[in-house]
C-alpha cells in the first residue's frame, strides 16, 4: 500500500446499473424503456390487454429505480422516450380486430397513457428549471453512480474534493438566495426572471434528496472498511449538511431560508398586567377571536380552467357554468314534486311537511334494527322484480357499525361498503347535535339510502369489482362508483319504491340534496359562492340541520376531497339513468342483464360502459362526446 494513497476496491456480488460514464461505453447496462414486444403479449391474450396493462405500471416503477435524481436531466430524457415508446406500442395494434371488450380497454389505457405522458410534460419543464437552481447535482448523483459501479476510490484525493464541494455549496447558496427572495416578493415577472414557487419546492425536494443520496452513500461503506470510513466520515458529514443547508434556501418559512433565529412567542412579549398602555390594547387585540365556520380552513376554489381539465380527464363533456345550470334544473323538479307530496300529508308548505317527517325518528338505540329492516326490504325488492343478481354470499357478508361522535362532524349520515357505518346520537354528543341526528337521520330518509349504501349500492358493488374485470381498477371513476348508488336511488323512485308520502318526502329530500352538491361545490370552485353561503343553500333549500349542513360542506370542501366528488352523484347517476332509457326502455336488453353487465366491468368511466355494452360507433381515437343531460327525462 502506498504510503500517501490508499485505494479500496469494493466487490460485492451484486449487479448494479454503471456510472454515467461507463454507461456511455456500455448502453445495455442502462435503464432501458423499449416495449415494442409488448404486441406480442397483446397477440397471445384474448382480451389483448390483461399482460400489457400489468406490466406498464410495473416498468414504469421499476424504471425509476435506475437514476438517484428526480432531477437528472438523463432521467427526464429516457421517461420522454418511454411514454413515446408506449405511445408506439399501442399505434402498431389493430384496433378494428378487437373484441368490444377490448376496445374500451384499449381506450382506457390510452387515456391514462396520453394523461400520464402529459402529466409528465409539465413535469418534465419543473425538473429541469430545478435542475439549473442545484448547479452541484451532477457531481453528488455521481457518488451514487461509482457505488453502483462498484469502482475504487483514491480515498485521499476524494476526501478533499469532498470538502471543497461542501465550501463551494455554501457560495452557491447565496446566489441562488438572492434569486428565491426576488421571485417570492414577485420581482423581476416583467422581465420573466422569477421562478414560480413550484420550481422553488421542486428544487428544495431535490437537494433533501441529493442530501439523503449522500448520507445513503457514506452508509453503504461505513463499517465494511474501517479505513475508508476514517477518512470520508466528516468530508461526507459535511458534504450532507451543506446540501440540507442549501435546501433551506427554497423554504417559503422566512426564518429557515434566512437562517434567522424566531422571535419570541407573543405570550412571551405580552406585558405584564400593571403595564398594559398601548402594548397592553394591541397584545388584546392580536388574540385570537372565536373562529366561525367560514373561517374553517378549506381547499382554495381551482378555478373554471382547471374545472374543465378534471372534466375532460372524467369524459364529462359539459363546462362547469352548464352543470350548475343543470343542477339547479333538476332541484326545481324536486321541490315541484315536494311540493306535491307535502299536500299528501296534509301541509301547503313543503318546509312544514319535511319538518313532519323529521320528527318520525326512533328513539337512541333504535336506529341499527330500522337499518337492517330497510336493508332487507331493499334486497326483497331487487330480487322479487328480478332487477339485479345478487351473489348469495353478498347477501350475506354485509355488517351494521355505529360511527364515532369524531366522525359524525364529518359524516352526518351513514357511509357504506361491507359494513355500514350508523349516524345516531352518540352519549359524547351536545344535546343539540343528538336530537339534530335522530331528526336528520329518521326512518323515511334513511329509506331513500340504506340501498344506496349496501345492496344494489356500494356492498354490491364492491363485491363485484374485486371479482370482475380487475384489471381496470387504475381506471376506477367516482362518476361509477357514486353515480351507480345514486342511480338506484332514481330507478327504485320511478319504479314506486317509495309508497308512503313520509318515504317519498325522504327521497326528494336526498335527490334535491345531490342536486344541491352540483351546485354549490362547483359554484365554490368556481368562485362563485363562500362556504357560508353553501352551509345556508342546505339549510334554507334544501331543510338540512345546520350542524349536519356544516359537516357535509366541511367534508366537501376539504384539502382531501376529490374536487369534482360531490357534482359526480348526481351526474353519473344520470349517465346510467339514460343509458338504462337506452337500451333496457327500448327493448334492447333485460333489467337484469344491463345490471349485471354494468357490474362486472368494473369502475370505469360511465361512457365507456356505453361502448362496451352498446353497439354506438367507436373509433381508436375516440374522444368523450356523449351529451347525457340532454336526454334525461322524468317519467
Amino acid at each position: 500500500m502506498a504510503k500517501n494513497r490508499q485505494i479500496f476496491v469494493f466487490t460485492l456480488a451484486v449487479f448494479l446499473p454503471l456510472a454515467p460514464s461507463a454507461r456511455a461505453q456500455v448502453s445495455t447496462n442502462g435503464p432501458r424503456s423499449e416495449v415494442v414486444d409488448a404486441t406480442e403479449v397483446v397477440r397471445a391474450h384474448a382480451n389483448g390487454f390483461r399482460d400489457l396493462l400489468d406490466r406498464y405500471p410495473r416498468d414504469r416503477e421499476t424504471f425509476e429505480r435506475c437514476f438517484p435524481s428526480r432531477i437528472e436531466p438523463e432521467r427526464i430524457t429516457r421517461l420522454e422516450k418511454f411514454y413515446a415508446d408506449w405511445q408506439q406500442t399501442l399505434k402498431n395494434m389493430d384496433f378494428d380486430k378487437m373484441d368490444r371488450s377490448g376496445k374500451v380497454d384499449y381506450l382506457l389505457f390510452r387515456r391514462r397513457l396520453d394523461r400520464d405522458q402529459a402529466n409528465f410534460a409539465q413535469e418534465a419543464d419543473r425538473l429541469r428549471r430545478a435542475w439549473k437552481l442545484v448547479p452541484f447535482a451532477r457531481e453528488v448523483i455521481a457518488l451514487e453512480y461509482r457505488k453502483r459501479a462498484l469502482e475504487s476510490y483514491d480515498i485521499q484525493k476524494l476526501a478533499p474534493e469532498l470538502e471543497a464541494l461542501s465550501r463551494r455549496i455554501v457560495e452557491e447558496r447565496g446566489k441562488v438566495l438572492s434569486v428565491v427572495e426576488a421571485s417570492l416578493a414577485g420581482s423581476g415577472e416583467e422581465r420573466g426572471e422569477r421562478i414560480p414557487e413550484d420550481v422553488l419546492k421542486t428544487a428544495e425536494d431535490a437537494s433533501r434528496e441529493l442530501q439523503k443520496l449522500v448520507e445513503e452513500w457514506f452508509n453503504f461503506y461505513r463499517g465494511y472498511e474501517p479505513v475508508f470510513t476514517w477518512w470520508m466520515a466528516a468530508p461526507s458529514k459535511r458534504l450532507a449538511a451543506s446540501i440540507g443547508f442549501y435546501a433551506d434556501a427554497f423554504s417559503r418559512d422566512p426564518y429557515v431560508r434566512t437562517g434567522r433565529p424566531r422571535p419570541e412567542s407573543k405570550e412571551q412579549l405580552k406585558p405584564s398586567p400593571g403595564n398594559r398602555g398601548s402594548g397592553g390594547e394591541q397584545a388584546h387585540r392580536e388574540q385570537p377571536e372565536a373562529v366561525g365556520f367560514s373561517a374553517e380552513h378549506h381547499g382554495s376554489p381551482v378555478g373554471a380552467k382547471r374545472l374543465a381539465e378534471l372534466l375532460h380527464e372524467e369524459m364529462i363533456p359539459y363546462t362547469a357554468a352548464e352543470l350548475v345550470d343543470l343542477g339547479k334544473r333538476e332541484l326545481e323538479w324536486c321541490r315541484q314534486e315536494q311540493r306535491k307530496v307535502a299536500k299528501e300529508l296534509g301541509f301547503d308548505d313543503p318546509a312544514k311537511a319535511l319538518e313532519h317527517v323529521k320528527t318520525l325518528h326512533v328513539p337512541p338505540g333504535q336506529q341499527p334494527a330500522v337499518i337492517r329492516r330497510l336493508a332487507l326490504e331493499a334486497i326483497a325488492y331487487l330480487e322479487k322484480h328480478d332487477l339485479v343478481t345478487i351473489p348469495q354470499l353478498a347477501k350475506d357478508s354485509w355488517r351494521v357499525g355505529m360511527m364515532s361522535a369524531g366522525r359524525q362532524r364529518h359524516n352526518p349520515f351513514f357511509t357504506g361498503g361491507s359494513t355500514i357505518s350508523v349516524s345516531y346520537p352518540n352519549d359524547e354528543m351536545d344535546h343539540s347535535d343528538k336530537l339534530m341526528s335522530m331528526r336528520g337521520n329518521n326512518p323515511h330518509f334513511s329509506a331513500a339510502t340504506v340501498h344506496h349504501e349496501l345492496i344494489p349500492g356500494h356492498h354490491l358493488q364492491d363485491f363485484m369489482t374485486t371479482r370482475y374485470n380487475t384489471h381496470r381498477a387504475p381506471y376506477a371513476t367516482v362518476f361509477w362508483g357514486e353515480g351507480w348508488a345514486l342511480y338506484w336511488e332514481l330507478l327504485l323512485w320511478d319504479h314506486g319504491f317509495a309508497k308512503s308520502p313520509e318515504d317519498k318526502m325522504g327521497f326528494l329530500f336526498w335527490r334535491m340534496h345531490r342536486c344541491a352538491r352540483i351546485i354549490f361545490s362547483l359554484g365554490y370552485h368556481l368562485g362563485e359562492m363562500t362556504p357560508q353561503a353553501c352551509v345556508d343553500m342546505l339549510v334554507d333549500v334544501v331543510g338540512h340541520e345546520r350542524t349536519h349542513a356544516e359537516g357535509e360542506v366541511r367534508r366537501s370542501l376539504s384539502p382531501g376531497t376529490p374536487t369534482l366528488y360531490q357534482s359526480a352523484y348526481m351526474l353519473g347517476a344520470m349517465q346510467f339513468y339514460v343509458l338504462h332509457r337506452e337500451l333496457v326502455k327500448s327493448g334492447k336488453m333485460t333489467t337484469r342483464d344491463f345490471h349485471d353487465r354494468i357490474l362486472r366491468g368494473h369502475r370505469i368511466p360511465v361512457e365507456m360502459v356505453r361502448i362496451e355494452i352498446s353497439d354506438v360507433p367507436v373509433t381508436r381515437d375516440y374522444k368523450t362526446n356523449w351529451r347525457f343531460a340532454e336526454k334525461f327525462r322524468h317519467p
